[in-house]
C-alpha cells in the first residue's frame, strides 16, 4: 500500500494511528506530498488533491480518513477498531465522527489564526 501524506495533516496522523494500531505500519509506503501544489502523482489517484490518500495493493485509491481507516481496519491482524457487532460498531463510528469534527474545528482555527487579524477572523476563532 502507498499513503500520500503531509506531516502537518491531523487526518494523516489519524490514519497512521489506525495503521499502527492494526499492525500495518510496515506494509505502507509513505509518500511525502504537498497537496497545495497538486502534484500529478497525487492527482492521478485523488482529483481533490487532498491527503491522506491511500493506494491499495490492487491499485484502488481511497481518500478521506474515515474511508481509509475503515479499509485498514479490514486488513489488520489485531482487534478491529470498528467491530462487526452493530451496537459497538455504531458507537465506534460515532466516536470517529466526533474526533473528525474536533479535527475540522482545529484545522479551521489554525487557518483563521494565520490570516491577518480583523473582527471577522476573531469571531470565527471564538465560535470554534
Amino acid at each position: 500500500m502507498k499513503l500520500f501524506y503531509s506531516a502537518t495533516s491531523p487526518y494523516v496522523r489519524k490514519v497512521l494511528a489506525c495503521a499502527i494500531t492494526r499492525g500495518l505500519e510496515g506494509r505502507i509506503q509513505l509518500v511525502p506530498t504537498d497537496p497545495h501544489i497538486s502534484p500529478p502523482e497525487l492527482l492521478a489517484h485523488n482529483p481533490l488533491s487532498k491527503v491522506p490518500c491511500l493506494v491499495t495493493d490492487d491499485g484502488m485509491a481511497l481518500f478521506d480518513s474515515p474511508v481509509i481507516c475503515e479499509y485498514l481496519d479490514t486488513r489488520g491482524e489485531s482487534l478491529p477498531l470498528f467491530p462487526e457487532h452493530m451496537t459497538v460498531r455504531w458507537r465506534a463510528l460515532k466516536h470517529q465522527a466526533m474526533g473528525d469534527g474536533i479535527l475540522d474545528a482545529a484545522v479551521l482555527r489554525r487557518m483563521e489564526r494565520a490570516r491577518p487579524r480583523d473582527s471577522e477572523r476573531d469571531a470565527v476563532i471564538a465560535r470554534e
